[in-house]
């Protein structure tokens, strides 16, 4: 009887170790993947990620803390508003996976779309917009608009050259660009003794921001008691048409902004030359502006 346990047990023992599987025949998994990757800034909110991971990987994914989700070895993802990101990198290999991290700052969020008044003002790169030279393109008038005071006339441009080859050149950044050609109009607040085209050069001291230079502007939509779209010219000495037409009063020194509202807009189907009316409330009365755009 115990000759025949001994017996089962070994034949046991025997079945286990053939169940065992073949040491030779494993195919080994392989060490796992080193994660590692860069960052290049393509512009102010635009990130590509780039992927410097080593051990094989066939599998790359990235995770933004914002939520956004890439795959690929490179990614390119858009951040539009300013703040600090936590960007995870994940590789897969035969191995298993590993993962690195980094931080991403972006300093200002994105511009807005190019559209609407934008687009109109910028075409979406640059536009550039002198005074109209047609008649009744400076117009001064009462604050209810009801009566005319004074208005150029059709020969706007040669009775005053120096004012009419100015350019505003409007970009979608945000920023603007006044040239004046070297010549302005000037009047006796601006320093001399008469009105007529002078040399830029007459612009000293603090009345120097009325030259050329680059401000910035903004576009305020209307709503609420904004009844018109407005266009804000921001910086020391940003102006339209006159620096001394100003919001609530004439201004006899540059200061640092002023709002216009937009009366109309319209484009030449055939051309593509663009127009815009402005106005401006001094208090006792308004001054508008004319302006057309190149194609």
């Amino acid at each position: 009887m115990k000759a025949l346990v001994r017996s089962l047990t070994l034949a046991a023992l025997a079945l286990l170790a053939a169940c065992q599987p073949y040491e030779g025949g494993k195919t080994p998994l392989g060490d796992l993947p080193t994660a590692s990757f860069t960052v290049n800034m393509v512009d102010s909110n635009t990130v590509q990620l780039v992927s410097t991971a080593t051990g094989d990987p066939f599998m790359y994914r990235w995770e933004v803390s914002n939520g956004a989700l890439a795959e690929g070895q490179e990614a390119t993802i858009t951040l539009s508003r300013a703040g600090t990101y936590t960007v995870k990198h994940f590789v897969f290999n035969q191995g298993g996976m590993a993962v690195d991290s980094a931080q991403v700052v972006i300093y200002r969020d994105a511009a807005p779309p190019c559209t609407g008044l934008v687009e109109f003002l910028t075409g979406c790169t640059e536009r550039t917009w002198k005074l109209a030279p047609i008649a009744g393109s400076l117009w001064v008038g009462p604050p209810d608009g009801s009566q005319t005071w004074w208005a150029i006339g059709a020969t706007a441009a040669t009775d005053r050259p120096c004012m009419y080859n100015d350019e505003w050149v409007f970009r979608a950044d945000g920023t603007v660009d006044y040239d004046t050609k070297g010549d302005i109009w000037a009047e006796t607040y601006m320093g001399v003794s008469t009105d007529g085209c002078h040399p830029e050069s007459v612009l000293t001291g603090a009345k120097a921001a009325w030259g050329s230079g680059t401000h910035a502007f903004s576009l305020i939509p209307a709503g609420g008691a904004v009844t018109r779209d407005q266009l804000k010219m921001e910086g020391l000495g940003a102006f339209i048409g006159l620096p001394k037409a100003a919001n609530g009063g004439e201004v006899f020194a540059p200061i640092n902004s002023i709002t216009y509202d937009i009366l109309w807009t319209s484009e030449d189907a055939a051309t593509g030359v663009r127009s815009m009316e402005i106005e401006v409330n001094w208090g006792t009365g308004l001054w508008r502006f004319t302006l057309r755009s190149n194609p």
